[in-house]
């Protein structure tokens, strides 16, 4: 099993942007999601001064060939 992280900004374009980059990624990996959980937090704002919220999406996954060598 392996896991997959993305970051992205708390807003509608930012999620809209992470969930591009899940998509394409689930796309172009063959895998099987086996767990997938999310988390909020802060980071420091780009220019330095202070925080924007976060969210975090960790996918545990599976590749094709791993789920095959199980059998």
């Amino acid at each position: 099993m392996k896991v997959q992280s993305f970051i992205g900004k708390v807003s509608i374009g930012g999620l809209q942007q992470m969930d591009v980059q899940i998509n394409e990624w689930l796309k172009r990996g063959k895998i099987t999601p086996v767990h997938v959980c999310q988390s909020f937090g802060n980071d420091i704002h780009h220019d330095g001064r202070g925080n924007e919220p976060i969210v975090v999406v960790t996918v545990w996954y599976e590749e094709q060939h791993d789920i095959m060598d199980d059998d």
